[in-house]
């Protein structure tokens, strides 16, 4: 770097350097061969602002003309132009006729005069803004003609003025020998017209063919490098604009332009980092600046030449350093490379021409380099967008693998969105599909048949999970076949080949047309209570079948078209497997169920309260305990009895508050009575007994009331007692250690077993209502009835039979021994002010009471 900063000071300082003193020293062309010898000159620079006209006379002798070394072309930035002398004789004997190139062709304004001794003074007028057609001699370069007589000389004196760096040739030439070079010249520069041109042609091509930005870049580099060229050549203006002066703009200027336009190519190509894209930047804002400076204020276009020829050697130096940062990144950047190195070659050729150290052709070998710099940037700007295009057509590649993967996979995704993963049937939601679809084409409406396999979990357990998955196939396929067996078109197609659906993995689901029949359901439960078989394994699968019929009015329905049968698949038991959708009996479980959402703010709104039934003592026909019976006061539906809401009560977990409700309100009822020895009884539950501190709850309760625990009966049923019986067994035997008496609910109807008498902790034992109805006329109930009674009484328990609303039945169970009778023959119900009441009456026979 510090070399190339040595060099550029020589140059400015061999540029700038200060001429001696001029002398006349004369040429003589005699002893010239003619071919481009340089001639001495003289040089001074105008102080009278140009004419439109030009000077009228060339200066005078004893001004402060300055002689330039040998060889120096550039002769001054001067705006008002610059006065360039040489002298030139003719020693021979015979005349001689030569040419003397004056100045490059791309000078503005030349005015020669020519001062032969014994003859007039020649003017000439030329330049590049004269019209072409009027200079004398139409050659690229100004080019006068000079005839001197022998042993004579002559003196030409020119003012050349230029919108730029001004630069006299002065060279000698003999027409012949200037005719050879102009065929050499014209062919060189025809070959680079020509590269440029094609270049040229095939960017714009590419640039309309494809549309890719850098072809039109391309396009913005070459378009300068030709015009330049042209412009120094002077083809421009002989054969482009010759009656148009106004636009051959100075060749600094497409110098501008071509580094405006160089390093935006540049910057596409290389890809630089985000400090070298800020010196790109830069180096091209700085080219467009003072292009802009240069066109809005010509007067300055001198020094602006200088100005450009420094940028034009820093210029291809930052470029090839950048590049150079690049080199590992392949051939782009090596190409440009090289083409900035050429470009930086054709500055310094330029540079030791003007300077006069190199005497040959400098203009075309610069010219040379300028092409093969312009060439050389198409081949990285061509690698660059055939790469771009393999890059394009990879990504395409990649682009469409991607959507054929995501074509695959959202094809596997609503399969597996419509699909059972396990079985591969339809789902749910394709089922809810396929049924909407075909049932506004089928009057009769549809019927959906939900199949739950409930041994499910249990087969699960013991067999391997494909032989599972195959088993539930073969059965969905012999349900089919059964089907088909029935009515060949009964089962609708839910997608494909497909006739049953799988909800989950025990649950599958078929169509049929028109309403279910009952001879149809009688048979298919049939067939699904018998044994399946497969490959010798033996299964049984306990189904249960809830239908249901959709019809048109369904499609308005936001609900799903399954939901019904669902319920029914709900409703099915042991004794029933196949089970029809009830309108009517789903809306009384909906009322049950909205009963239950409302029983707690019943509790608090008081609008539960408790009705008591005597339970009379056949003895002394006193009534010593009564039983709780809650009863609901609905303020809209009126007086509602506990069947409609304790069972969906013990299904939400609301029956432990009922309980406890129950519990404390009958203590206070017990408080109430002037009798300390009448007893209540509660119906708890199994819900209650699985209740965490169930006892605590009930003893707190208890002495928050103030009433002794002995004067509470809690009433277990047997099924209650069963569903945990050691649980049970250690709560009620808790509660009836600190008093509390237990009573045996229902005994008879559930899974009766001496063993439940023998271990849990019973006080009395209540036998069910079903075994004293009719009791009279069979005799059968009676030997029964009759050992429930020795069975209880050899326990130690009391006896006491519900549902007694005859007198014949109270006497036989007098007769037998029955210790409490409990029942319609005595009395309903009674509200709290009834009981009481009822309490102080006494009760002297069965035929008054």
């Amino acid at each position: 770097m510090k070399s190339l900063l040595k060099s550029l000071l020589l140059l400015s300082i061999l540029l700038l350097a200060v001429p001696v003193q001029a002398g006349r020293i004369a040429f003589d062309i005699a002893q010239a061969p003619g071919r481009g010898e340089w001639l001495d000159m003289a040089t001074l620079v105008a102080t009278d602002p140009p004419t439109e006209a030009g000077p009228d006379h060339p200066p005078a002798d004893h001004l402060a003309w300055r002689a330039q070394r040998h060889g120096v072309r550039t002769i001054g930035f001067e705006h008002k132009g610059v006065w360039a002398r040489t002298v030139l004789k003719n020693s021979s004997e015979s005349p001689i006729l030569g040419w003397v190139v004056v100045t490059e062709p791309y000078t503005d304004y030349v005015d020669c005069f020519i001062d032969s001794e014994g003859s007039e003074s020649i003017v000439y007028r030329q330049g590049d803004h004269r019209p072409f057609d009027s200079r004398p001699i139409k050659y690229p370069g100004v080019i006068l003609p000079v005839n001197i007589y022998p042993r004579s000389s002559l003196t030409l004196t020119c003012l050349m003025r230029n919108n730029g760096s001004t630069a006299a040739t002065f060279q000698y030439w003999t027409p012949e020998n200037y005719a050879v070079l102009e065929r050499e010249t014209a062919f060189s520069r025809a070959l680079c017209y020509g590269a440029l041109g094609f270049t040229l042609l095939v960017s714009i091509v590419l640039a309309f063919i494809n549309g890719n930005p850098l072809s039109f870049l391309m396009v913005a580099e070459i378009l300068p490098v030709l015009a330049a060229t042209a412009s120094r050549e002077g083809d421009a203006y002989q054969m482009l604009w010759p009656t148009h002066p106004e636009f051959n703009i100075p060749p600094y200027m497409w110098i501008l332009i071509g580094i405006s336009t160089a390093t935006l190519v540049f910057r596409w190509i290389i890809q630089p980092s985000q400090w070298e894209d800020r010196i790109i930047k830069a180096l091209a804002l700085s080219s467009t600046l003072i292009l802009s400076f240069a066109i809005a204020m010509p007067a300055l276009a001198p020094q602006i030449s200088a100005l450009v020829q420094g940028i034009s050697v820093i210029y291809p130096i930052a470029l090839i350093w950048i590049c150079a940062r690049h080199w590992h990144e392949g051939a782009v950047a090596r190409l440009l490379c090289f083409g900035m190195v050429v470009q930086m070659a054709a500055l310094v050729i330029n540079a030791v021409g003007v300077l006069g150290i190199y005497h040959g052709q400098f203009g075309v070998a610069s010219m040379y380099a300028c092409v093969i710099k312009a060439l050389t940037l198409a081949a990285a700007l061509f690698y660059r967008m055939k790469m771009d295009r393999q890059d394009r057509a990879r990504a395409q590649a990649e682009h469409t693998m991607e959507l054929e993967r995501r074509l695959a996979y959202e094809a596997q995704l609503r399969d597996v969105v419509s699909h059972h993963p396990r079985y591969g049937m339809p789902n749910q939601a394709m089922l809810e599909e396929s049924i909407r679809a075909q049932l506004a084409q089928v009057e009769r409406g549809l019927s959906i048949w939900i199949v739950k396999l409930n041994r499910f979990g249990f087969l699960e357990s013991i067999l391997p999970p494909d032989t599972l998955t195959a088993v539930v196939r073969i059965y969905g396929d012999e349900l089919k076949s059964w089907f088909a067996s029935m009515d060949a078109d009964a089962l609708l197609t839910i997608e494909g080949e497909h006739r049953l659906a799988a909800l989950d993995d025990s649950t599958l689901a078929f169509v049929t047309v028109g309403k279910p029949s009952d001879a149809l359901m009688s048979d298919l439960e049939s067939f699904l209570v018998r044994r399946f078989e497969w490959q010798g394994l033996f299964v049984a699968w306990d189904p249960h079948v809830g239908v249901a019929q959709v019809t048109r009015a369904h499609l308005e329905q936001t609900a799903g078209m399954s939901d019904e049968a669902r319920i029914a698949l709900q409703w099915c038991s042991a004794h029933r497997r196949v089970v029809p959708f009830d309108a009517e009996r789903m809306k009384r479980e909906q009322l049950a169920y909205g009963l239950t959402l409302d029983l707690e703010g019943a509790i608090d709104r008081g609008e539960l309260l408790l009705h008591y039934q005597p339970k009379v003592t056949l003895e002394t026909r006193r009534t010593d305990s009564l039983e709780a019976l809650v009863r609901w006061r609905h303020p809209e539906r009126g007086m509602i009895p506990p069947g409609a809401f304790i069972a969906e009560a013990e299904a939400t977990g609301a029956i432990n508050r009922l309980t406890m409700w129950a519990i404390a309100e009958a203590a206070h009822f017990l408080l109430t009575l002037p009798d300390p020895h009448v007893r209540v009884s509660v119906n708890i539950t199994a819900f209650d007994l699985a209740t965490p501190r169930f006892v605590d709850k009930v003893l707190e309760t208890l002495r928050h009331v103030g009433c002794p625990p002995c004067r509470l009966i809690l009433e277990v049923t047997e099924s209650a007692a069963l569903s945990d019986r050691e649980r049970a067994t250690q709560i009620l035997s808790r509660l009836r250690e600190e008093g509390v008496k237990i009573a045996l609910d229902d005994f008879g109807t559930g899974y009766s077993s001496l063993g439940i008498l023998q271990e849990m902790p019973l006080d009395e034992m209540k036998v069910d209502r079903s075994f004293v109805t009719d009791i009279a006329e069979f005799g059968r109930k009676q030997a029964v009835l009759q050992a429930m009674i020795e069975v209880g009484h050899r326990l130690g328990l009391t006896v006491t039979i519900e549902g007694v609303e005859h007198g014949a039945s109270v006497d036989w169970l007098a007769d037998h021994g029955c210790d409490v009778v409990q029942g319609y023959f005595f009395s309903r119900p009674l509200d709290a002010d009834a009981a009481r009441t009822w309490l102080t009456r006494p009760i002297e026979s069965v035929a008054t009471a």
